[in-house]
């Protein structure tokens, strides 16, 4: 035998030995393809799934941060027009807020904006400050953004009298906004 022949025998040995089943690996390689394709798809799926809950539970639910705010007078003539006014009341200190102690003043506007001076000696935000009145009561977020931040609007029970004007808490879990709105005298003011 010749050195050719022994060498393509042995080549034709070697490539029966090592014969690849091409069919199977094929296979094999297809599908793991498609169960990669599958869980790309079905990751997509999910988020879009869990986007659109969360923009549906929005959409009903509202945002939590505009659930208790005041809502604005009506355009038809309300309650609110009777407290429009400027009124100011001399504030007692308060035992966990004595900053608040002095003269303040309160003028409500129509549009439901309150607007609030408070004295010298008290550091704390009352600017952008909002009400609403609906029957006898009124909800206001005076001190949202400092002393009551966190907590719900509060609500006060409004009695007007001549020149008086009486903010009686119904629910207010904030004690400076309940010792500066609800334990103080208001007059009309110039």
């Amino acid at each position: 035998m010749s050195v050719d022949e022994r060498l393509r025998s042995g080549l034709v040995r070697n490539a029966r030995s090592l014969d690849p089943d091409v069919e199977v690996l094929l296979e094999s390689a297809l599908a793991t393809h498609r169960r990669a394709l599958w869980l790309r798809w079905g990751a997509a799926t999910g988020g879009l799934v869990a986007a659109a809950s969360a923009a549906i539970v929005l959409v009903i639910g509202g945002w939590g941060s505009d659930r208790d705010a005041p809502v604005l007078p009506a355009k038809t003539p309300t309650a609110s027009v009777a407290i429009q006014g400027r009124y100011a009341g001399q504030v007692a200190a308060l035992p966990t807020v004595p900053e608040v102690a002095g003269r303040w003043v309160l003028e409500f506007k129509a549009g439901g904006v309150l607007t609030v001076t408070a004295p010298p000696t008290y550091s704390g935000v009352v600017s952008g400050v909002l009400y609403a009145v609906q029957g006898q009561e009124m909800r206001t977020d005076l001190f949202s953004q400092d002393r009551c931040a966190g907590q719900p609007l509060g609500r006060y029970a409004v009695t007007r009298t001549g020149s008086r004007l009486a903010l009686m808490a119904v629910d207010d879990p904030c004690a400076a906004r309940v010792g500066v709105l609800g334990a103080t005298a208001w007059t009309v003011a110039p």
